[in-house]
């Protein structure tokens, strides 16, 4: 499948009552009926886990780890989805990208803090451009993303608090995804917001050479609690081989305020579309995201 159609495919996929929801039912149904064969819980278990009910999806994972010919695999799920390290060896054939994800990890103050100081400079705010082979510094390029992110010299202070606090977890987010630790980083981020209509189409955050050397990526959450926002989901690809091609299932992680994701830059994942107030600022996805890079010299 070209990669542009996954972006396409994924809200009709997530929509109440779409082909998720569907495939749900009736995995549901065959299990009711008796069906307890290891196929059918697989089915439920990615079913669960593209819509974005992780701890379902663990579980269901859990009890294939216990009997059945794919328990290294659901051993390995098991794993990614409580959060502890990976096991040595990955699974054969499609596999889930891993990631790790940190409840708490922004206090509530802190979240409202940068929401007002979000609020306060959206003056500052300019489209965010894809970075490519083409220009340096990227391009501005609507039909591949709608963000609005910080010009650089209006985010310089959150960057001197916050930064410190992702290099503390750095080596434990490496050791969890079995990433080797160059010892220093350089560290990119930048305060983002995806307004009414936003979106990233489907990309990895290494693909071309002036962004190469990216191995770590991270999303953190703070938008203001209740979400006044739908959509805006972080879909993270499942492929056949470590930065290679992408297939048609995900993990699905929807925003949680305070909390961050860390993922491999080379894996593959989207944002789906955002609905909120056009005329309301303050309702959009606010993030803090960016990047880590072996620090010349390592």
């Amino acid at each position: 499948m070209p990669e542009s159609k996954f972006s396409r495919m994924a809200p009709g996929l997530l929509a109440p009552g779409g082909v998720l929801d569907k495939a749900e039912c009736a995995a549901q149904r065959a299990l009711t009926a008796g069906v307890r064969n290891g196929q059918a819980l697989w089915r439920l278990g990615d079913i669960h886990r593209m819509q974005g009910n992780l701890d379902a999806a663990r579980d269901l994972y859990r009890r294939l780890s216990e009997s059945g010919p794919d328990r290294q695999k659901a051993s390995w799920l098991v794993a990614l989805l409580e959060g502890r390290g990976l096991p040595e060896a990955p699974p054969h054939g499609a596999c889930p990208a891993p990631f790790v994800r940190m409840k708490d990890f922004l206090t509530a103050q802190e979240c409202d803090r940068l929401f007002a100081l979000a609020l306060a400079r959206r003056e500052h705010f300019g489209a965010a451009r894809v970075v490519g082979n083409a220009e340096e510094g990227g391009r501005v390029d609507p039909k591949a993303r709608i963000t609005l992110e910080v010009k650089p010299g209006a985010r310089r202070d959150v960057r001197l608090w916050f930064l410190p606090r992702i290099e503390q977890v750095i080596p434990e987010i490496l050791t969890r995804l079995r990433l080797e630790d160059p010892g220093r980083y350089r560290i990119t981020m930048n305060l983002r917001v995806y307004p009414a209509g936003g979106f990233y189409t489907i990309h990895h955050d290494n693909r071309d050479e002036p962004i190469r050397d990216r191995v770590l990526s991270f999303i953190c959450f703070f938008h203001p609690e209740p979400r006044r926002f739908s959509g805006g989901d972080f879909l993270l690809y499942d492929s056949n081989q470590r930065g290679g091609h992408p297939v048609p299932a995900f993990s699905r992680i929807e925003p949680f305020r305070g909390g961050i994701v860390f993922f491999m830059s080379e894996d593959w994942h989207q944002v789906t579309p955002v609905e909120c107030d056009a005329d309301d600022f303050g309702a959009g996805r606010f993030v803090l995201s960016g990047h880590v890079s072996p620090a010349a010299g390592g």
